[in-house]
């Protein structure tokens, strides 16, 4: 082979190579299918003191491809995914604390490049506990502006203030369902699910459970045919199910410890939620046909796992 064709062979075998770990560099990374967001706080290994109140971690969810999601030195909290399941919305505060006084903003972020938009920002007000409907994404979302504190259903723009005592509501296209405690500071507490049709003096309200129990953050099915929540009544914080009119209520979790903060999966044969069994705060999910049940997260002293969505 004469000596200049040797050369470019060579040259060429090296251009190829230097391509191909381009390619190879450049290839995205893991994209996820059905994800899980969910919020932790970073502890002491050491002392298991507190380091960081609230960051965004995410995972498949069968809870492997783990990695963090936010940074940074403020608050973030309450993740909720959009329809896309590539976006996440949630309350972002400045300080390493939920503080119901401060500035807290809603922002959205895609789980990928990480790019970040703020969504609804109000000065003097803390926005916060924002939840997305796996229904249309319609936004449900408290709002803490001085003395005056209320739920609100949309956007200011488009949307409207709650009246009734309301916390955790998740929305429906014609209503809300929400938590409601008639009389705070009485213990123990009676926490009721409500749901509520239009808003103002025309609104009407129907109790979806009992108000003598501790009733709390609702969670609606993709096809809004079920409603789930976290309730007392049987001792220890468990998750509940039931139709979504309330009828037919059952005991889904039935295990030692507290379960909270359900949530279904876009298919509507998982919940994903928390439980604190194993002695530490973690992500599981149980199969609602089936009943079985497996723990997603081992954050053992490095951090507490909580407020997971899919």
């Amino acid at each position: 082979m004469p000596e200049r064709t040797r050369c470019t062979a060579a040259f060429t075998s090296v251009l190829m190579i230097l391509t191909a770990w381009s390619v190879k560099a450049q290839e995205p990374a893991y994209r996820y299918r059905n994800p899980i967001v969910f919020q932790r706080a970073h502890l002491d290994a050491g002392t298991g003191a507190q380091v960081i109140a609230g960051k965004l971690w995410l995972m498949e969810e069968d809870g492997t491809h783990l990695r963090q999601l936010t940074f940074g030195d403020g608050y973030d909290e309450h993740p909720s995914f959009y329809s896309d399941q590539e976006h996440v919305l949630y309350a972002e505060f400045p300080t390493n604390r939920l503080d119901h006084h401060a500035e807290g903003r809603l922002v959205k972020i895609n789980i990928h490049s990480g790019e970040k938009e703020v969504m609804l920002h109000a000065p003097g007000c803390a926005l916060h506990h924002a939840t997305l409907s796996p229904i249309d994404d319609l936004l449900a979302y408290h709002r803490d502006c001085g003395n005056h504190r209320a739920m609100w259903v949309g956007t200011p723009e488009d949307g409207y203030e709650v009246t009734m005592q309301a916390t955790n509501g998740v929305a429906l296209p014609d209503s809300i369902i929400f938590m409601h405690e008639k009389n705070r500071g009485i213990k123990p507490r009676e926490v009721g699910l409500v749901r509520m049709w239009g808003h103002g003096p025309g609104a009407k309200a129907q109790y979806l459970t009992d108000a003598k129990q501790l009733h709390r953050r609702p969670a609606i099915s993709p096809d809004g045919k079920r409603l789930a929540w976290q309730s007392a009544a049987a001792g220890e914080d468990e998750i509940f199910i039931a139709n979504i009119d309330g009828s037919d209520a059952r005991n889904l979790t039935k295990a030692k410890g507290n379960d909270g903060h359900p949530w279904f999966s876009r298919d509507g044969n998982w919940i994903v939620f928390e439980s604190d069994r194993s002695g530490q705060w973690e992500i599981w999910r149980i199969n609602i046909a089936s009943g079985k049940q497996e723990q997603l997260t081992r954050g053992g002293q490095q951090y507490v796992s909580t407020r997971a969505r899919m």
